[in-house]
């Protein structure tokens, strides 16, 4: 469960990154694409895929993750649906394996919501200063420039293009973890069960004030 709780903090932190970069968030958090499927290679002490499928300029995005990591000799296979719903208003973790998940509001939803580009870029001027981030350089990443940004006390790194991160890496040392997309397609008919939770999986809401 900590473990969990970690990679749910984790991934807030990284959907505020993204939503800094829109236009208007409650009107596009990809403003430069409507819809889209992008395919990630995994790779580091964690190995696998994912799949991020999005629709309605970010409003809606759904994350298949297939992971494999060895604990020293122990080896875990993880199956994983994240949903984003409501423009990022509520997150569902989901674990495909053991057909349970766990449904909360994106606390720092009211940061970003309905904002100016000017009021969003003081926002994510600020949010990155106090996670100690820097933007470094652009790099390229399957043919998109990306803004690089990295956070100074741990080294992990943010490649976003247009608002979406295509590359990302955490940890360091042997728990180094690279995330980086090999294909995108925009502008394409995503089918709805995508965007689903599965009827057998069983949810329970997580209090996020606990956190504040």
């Amino acid at each position: 469960m900590k473990r969990l709780i970690s990679c749910i903090l984790f991934f807030l932190l990284v959907i505020s990154y993204a939503n800094a970069d829109s236009v208007k968030s409650s009107t596009r958090r990809y403003p430069k694409s409507k819809s889209g499927i992008i395919k990630y290679n995994i790779s580091g002490t964690i190995t696998g895929t994912e799949v991020v499928y999005y629709e309605d300029w970010g409003r809606r995005e759904a994350i298949y993750t297939e992971t494999t990591i060895d604990l020293r000799g122990v080896i875990v296979d993880r199956n994983t649906l994240t949903i984003l719903q409501d423009d990022g208003l509520w997150i569902n973790n989901i674990d495909l394996n053991t057909r349970t998940g766990i449904r909360m509001k994106n606390p720092r939803y009211k940061e970003y919501i309905g904002k100016s580009r000017a009021e969003l870029e003081n926002t994510k001027k600020k949010r990155l200063k106090d996670a100690g981030a820097r933007r470094s350089e652009i790099e390229m990443v399957i043919g998109k420039p990306c803004f690089v940004w990295t956070v100074q006390y741990n080294g992990n790194e943010i490649y976003l293009w247009n608002g979406i991160i295509l590359k990302k890496v955490t940890g360091s040392g042997y728990s180094e973890t690279t995330t980086v997309a090999t294909e995108i397609t925009e502008n394409v008919n995503i089918p709805e069960e995508k965007f689903t939770i599965p009827p057998d999986i069983q949810m329970k809401t997580l209090n996020t004030s606990a956190f504040r």
